[in-house]
């Protein structure tokens, strides 16, 4: 009995070890600190809506209420976000909390806090800043001929055909943005040809009019920084080339008409805008050549004589 006891004194401290050490671990688990993720603040001008979406990390969290404080030097206002796939919240209990409410943002700088009660609260900046529709200031015609070529803006003023010579048809528009050439996504267009008459190989026959539109039919940026706010782009691409769209002569197509020109501007913002530009077509028999020689040389012979 005696030798059982000593060999249970000497064992003791051993188990006394373990115990402490299991003990130990209970007492103190690795705790995970709770933290904010903001995923989106979008602010839709026109409809005055504002789509409020943020995570909560680590998901065992139990969260009873999740607010947003938005606030700015003239403006306080409190939304609260939910994760029951309702009021903008689209899949329920996935600790993404979201909210889609209808308030008038004025423009400004704003401070974004998000608060849950018992932890520390998430803030972000987010200004407001007033959008603008993009317009079309100016768009050039350019009538490229051998080394030389001919520029018109107006829209009432038009491309005279030659008889017996190719020439090129380009042209460029100038875009007034004022939040700046990154709301212009792109730039395209298409066309409606109508020609009044038509004789020869024109591809589009006398009274129809034969629409026309293609991937390859974009305009390039030629400038991406703008004092004023005008940014210019050109027909010219990476399958439109220099030095332009061929313009068959009268000699394989006799014709005069209209080539309608939907220039598409989308943007960032609003979306695609649409301006409508006709160009007419004349054979150069109509020109005035005292007037206006150089659009005809070949039909008026040496201008300035």
């Amino acid at each position: 009995m005696y030798q059982n006891f000593r060999s249970l004194i000497k064992l003791s401290p051993l188990i006394l070890v373990l115990i402490t050490s299991c003990v130990l671990d209970i007492e103190n688990p690795i705790e995970e600190s709770l933290s904010i993720e903001w995923i989106s603040i979008d602010y839709d001008q026109v409809e005055n809506k504002l789509f409020l979406q943020l995570e909560i990390l680590p998901e065992n969290e139990i969260i009873n209420d999740v607010f947003v404080e938005i606030s700015s030097d003239n403006f306080d206002s409190t939304i609260l976000l939910n994760d029951n796939g309702e009021f903008g919240d689209l899949i329920p209990q996935n600790y993404k909390y979201s909210s889609l409410s209808e308030i008038y943002l004025p423009f400004d700088d704003y401070q974004f806090k998000a608060v849950i009660d018992g932890f520390e609260p998430e803030e972000v900046n987010f200004s407001i800043e007033e959008q603008f529709l993009p317009v079309i200031e100016e768009i050039i015609f350019i009538k490229n001929y051998e080394n030389n070529k001919y520029e018109f803006s107006n829209n009432s003023y038009p491309y005279y055909i030659n008889e017996n010579d190719t020439t090129y048809l380009n042209f460029e528009i100038k875009i007034k943005d004022l939040n700046g050439i990154d709301n212009i996504q792109s730039v395209r267009y298409k066309t409606l040809t109508h020609w009044d008459t038509a004789e020869g190989d024109c591809g589009c026959i006398q009274g129809e009019t034969c629409a026309s539109s293609s991937p390859t039919f974009y305009l390039n940026n030629i400038n991406s920084t703008s004092s004023d706010s005008i940014f210019t782009y050109v027909a010219i691409n990476d399958y439109i080339k220099e030095p332009g769209f061929p313009i068959n002569p009268l000699s394989v197509c006799n014709r005069s008409g209209v080539i309608t020109f939907s220039f598409v501007v989308f943007d960032l913002y609003f979306g695609p805008q649409t301006f409508v530009e006709e160009l007419l077509f004349f054979p150069c028999s109509e020109l005035n050549c005292a007037d206006d020689c150089e659009n005809c040389p070949f039909g008026c012979g040496e201008c300035g004589e």
